[in-house]
């Protein structure tokens, strides 16, 4: 059906290792500060450029790459309102959270996620339960993403999936190991920029294949004329679905403990305002070219064995052989820098906020980068063994993990940076709330809860509302630790 060139192949092999090159020489700059605070916030000295380019490549998953244009393939026109609110998740996300989090994360010296909850209320108990729900969280995005790379390999090596599966695994656990956050700070900004321009070109070259927009209009009629109307074929976004996904993309993305990360190791609040400049002209490029190129996809090739495979056929079907190998390190980037991200955060949530901070003695520098790899390689293997029966739509897991991620952290995080009256007992209570509610109604109801309305929405409303309401029963945490987090000025109003 198709079948990627000799020469694809070999500037795909030429791809990977300028992926291997940048991981070496982020290694060789090296902060000196630790190995932790190394590893984990690059020591806290990420610039805007690579601090907007790695949000974005984290941000831009094989969700994106494989399981957006998948949908278009199958859907089309509709999945450009199913991901229309993604067009403010830059605002939502530096906004809401990101000059805060900066800033704490430099006055207390927090290193992870989880730091920040256990550090603001003094709680062993915040630690583990919010390293416990990050670790099968991303556990299972990082599933979709070894899914969405092994995809991607089918087409341009013409590797079996299961073969595809381990190469991505070995691939991405290698470099992330070796040099830590840096390495993938740096290797995502050369892969945010490899994705932008490869997914461009493949709009352009398919564009011009097929013969205009008219007809792809035409083509996408004489295929089932649903493929044309909002709601698209089989009811896929009836309105509730297209409110709920309008609000969750920003919000999903704002408490996402990955993003949150990038925070933690930034240089400086200017660093902050440009980097969010930068991303949101990059977000109103990509996005609508991701999903155009599945909507051509289902013109060029209308036939797939399995829909995921919409972007690297119609990258295959339409762009010339000598561009393609480049261009299919477009998806590829994407799964990658999403997977390193994630296995530092999973690694993180191991060996720091599990075993380190839980320790009866003083863990090692040494002892603490063996269990730091030894996270990575566990996380990497069980992530790949899930990966090996994959869905009919890779994007459902994306989704699932994303939008859990959120309505366990946002409410909790939010309300502890900000709210000097919500206290540990509020936060245990909401991200309890907001996990549990989320796993009930999708074993109950799946992707769509009461009214309708992604179950996402319900599990953001429940927590929100036990962090509020177990932080009013409670008593306030002590002056003396709001002092490290608040100004004078608002723990005075802390009765109000």
């Amino acid at each position: 059906m198709y079948e990627a060139a000799p020469s694809a192949r070999v500037a795909f092999a030429v791809y990977i290792a300028l992926t291997f090159l940048l991981a070496y020489l982020a290694r060789r700059q090296s902060s000196g500060s630790g190995f932790l605070r190394e590893f984990f916030v690059g020591g806290r000295t990420i610039g805007p450029w690579v601090l907007g380019l790695t949000w974005i490549a984290t941000s831009a998953s094989g969700g994106t790459f494989i399981g957006t244009p998948s949908l278009g393939h199958s859907y089309g026109w509709s999945v450009m309102l199913w991901i229309s609110g993604y067009i403010v998740v830059a605002t939502a996300g530096f906004g809401l959270l990101g000059r805060r989090i900066a800033e704490l994360g430099e006055r207390t010296g927090a290193l992870t996620f989880p730091d920040l909850l256990r550090d603001r209320f003094q709680s062993k108990s915040i630690g583990v339960i919010s390293g416990v729900a990050m670790l099968i969280l991303h556990t299972s995005f990082i599933v979709a993403q070894y899914i969405a790379g092994a995809r991607v390999l089918e087409a341009a090596l013409g590797l079996p999936y299961v073969w595809g599966v381990a190469g991505f695994a070995v691939i991405v656990g290698l470099y992330t190991a070796y040099g830590g956050f840096r390495a993938v700070a740096w290797t995502d900004s050369f892969q945010a920029i490899v994705m932008l321009v490869g997914v461009l070109l493949t709009a352009g070259f398919g564009l011009y294949k097929v013969g205009g927009m008219q007809a792809v209009h035409d083509g996408l009629a004489a295929q089932s004329p649903d493929l044309l109307t909002p709601t698209g074929p089989e009811g896929f976004l009836p309105l509730s679905a297209a409110i709920s996904f309008f609000f969750v993309w920003p919000l999903a993305v704002a408490g996402q403990p990955s993003l949150i990360t990038r925070f933690l190791a930034c240089k400086n609040a200017a660093s902050l305002r440009r980097a969010s400049l930068l991303i949101g002209c990059y977000i109103l490029l990509l996005y609508p070219a991701v999903i155009f190129v599945g909507i051509l996809g289902r013109v060029l090739v209308p036939e797939l064995s399995a829909s995921d495979h919409a972007m690297p056929a119609t990258i295959v079907a339409a762009v010339p052989s000598a561009l393609a190998g480049l261009v299919l390190a477009a998806p590829m980037a994407a799964i990658m820098s999403t997977i390193s991200s994630f296995l530092l955060v999973a690694a993180g949530a191991v060996a720091r906020d599990l075993y380190q901070r839980n320790a009866r003695s003083q863990v090692s520098e040494g002892r603490a980068k063996g269990v730091t790899h030894l996270s990575i390689a566990l996380t990497g293997i069980v992530a790949g063994l899930f990966a090996l029966r994959p869905p009919d739509y890779l994007q459902y897991i994306v989704v699932f993990s994303g939008t859990g991620l959120a309505a366990t952290f946002l409410f909790p995080t939010l309300l502890a940076v900000y709210w000097t009256r919500m206290n540990r007992t509020g936060c245990i209570a909401g991200i309890l709330a907001g996990f549990l509610s989320f796993l009930l109604q999708y074993a109950l109801f799946g992707t769509r809860s009461f009214l309708g309305l992604d179950p996402f929405v319900w599990s953001l409303a429940a927590s929100a509302a036990a962090c509020v309401l177990a932080s009013r029963t409670g008593q306030p945490e002590p002056v003396a630790l709001l002092s490290k987090y608040f100004s004078d000025e608002e723990i005075k109003g802390l009765q109000t």
